[in-house]
C-alpha cells in the first residue's frame, strides 16, 4: 500500500490534461506553452476549490462563511499573482520539464482506475494525517485529539503547497528575479491557508470538527499495486 494526496479533476481539467498530453505526445508544430499555462491555472483553482472554496460550507454560521470567503479569495489573489509571474511564453524545449512534471509527478491512478490530482505522500506526511483523522473517529475530543487533528490538516495543506508551489517551480526556467518571488508568493498562500484553519478549527464543536474530518479524509488514498503513477 502507498499513500497519496489527491483529488478528482473536474471534466474540465480532464479534458485539457488529454488534450495537451495528445498535442506534446504527437509532437505538433505549435506552441506549447499556452496548453502547459492554461493547465497550471486550472489545476491550481481545483486545488483551492478542494482544500478551501468546498470547505466552506462546513461552516454553519453565515457571517462565520463570509469571513472564510474573504480568507479564500486573498489566497486566490495571491496564487493567480504568482502564476502571472511564473507562467511566460517559453519555447517548447523548456515546457516539457514542467507539463512531464504535471503528469508523471501530480497526477495519478486510484484504486479504480481514475484519474486524479496528486501526489504520493512520505511515509511520516501519512502517518500525521491518519493519525489525525483517528482522533476525530470517538467523542468527546479533548484537547489532545484537537491538536492531533490540527496537525495533521496543516501538514496536508503544506504538503499539497510544497508540491504544487515549491516542486513545480522548480522546473521552470526562470531568471534570479522570478525565482526569488516564489518564497515570497508561497508564505502569502501558506499564511492565507493557516489563517483559514486557524479560524475555522476553534469555532467548530465536536461534531464539527468530525464533519471536517470527513471533509478532508477522501483526499487520503491509500494505493495498492496495481494503480499508481501515470507512465
Amino acid at each position: 500500500m502507498t499513500d497519496y494526496f489527491g483529488f478528482l479533476p473536474s471534466t474540465q481539467l480532464n479534458s485539457m490534461i488529454d488534450e495537451a498530453t495528445a498535442i506534446i505526445n504527437e509532437q505538433q508544430e505549435v506552441d506549447y506553452y499556452p496548453y502547459r499555462n492554461a493547465l497550471t491555472k486550472q489545476i491550481a483553482s481545483e486545488l483551492i476549490d478542494n482544500l478551501l472554496v468546498n470547505l466552506v460550507e462546513v461552516i454553519p454560521n453565515a457571517e462565520r462563511q463570509e469571513a472564510m470567503r474573504k480568507i479564500v479569495a486573498t489566497v486566490e489573489r495571491a496564487t493567480e499573482t504568482l502564476l502571472g509571474i511564473l507562467l511566460g511564453k517559453d519555447k517548447n524545449e523548456d515546457i516539457l520539464p514542467s507539463f512531464y512534471f504535471l503528469k508523471q509527478d501530480a497526477m495519478f491512478l486510484d484504486n479504480e482506475g481514475m484519474r486524479r490530482i496528486g501526489f504520493q505522500l512520505d511515509e511520516n506526511m501519512a502517518q500525521t494525517i491518519q493519525q489525525g483523522f483517528e482522533a476525530t473517529n470517538q467523542l468527546p475530543l479533548d484537547s489532545d485529539d484537537k491538536a492531533v487533528f490540527k496537525a495533521a490538516l496543516m501538514a496536508m495543506n503544506e504538503a499539497a503547497l510544497n508540491h504544487f508551489i515549491t516542486k513545480f517551480t522548480e522546473t521552470l526556467k526562470l531568471g534570479m528575479v522570478k525565482r526569488k518571488s516564489i518564497p515570497v508568493a508561497k508564505a502569502a498562500i501558506d499564511k492565507g491557508m493557516a489563517l483559514a484553519l486557524n479560524k475555522l478549527l476553534p469555532q467548530l464543536p465536536d461534531d464539527g470538527l468530525v464533519r471536517l474530518a470527513n471533509f478532508y479524509r477522501p483526499y487520503l488514498i491509500h494505493i495498492d499495486k496495481t494503480a499508481g503513477k501515470i507512465t
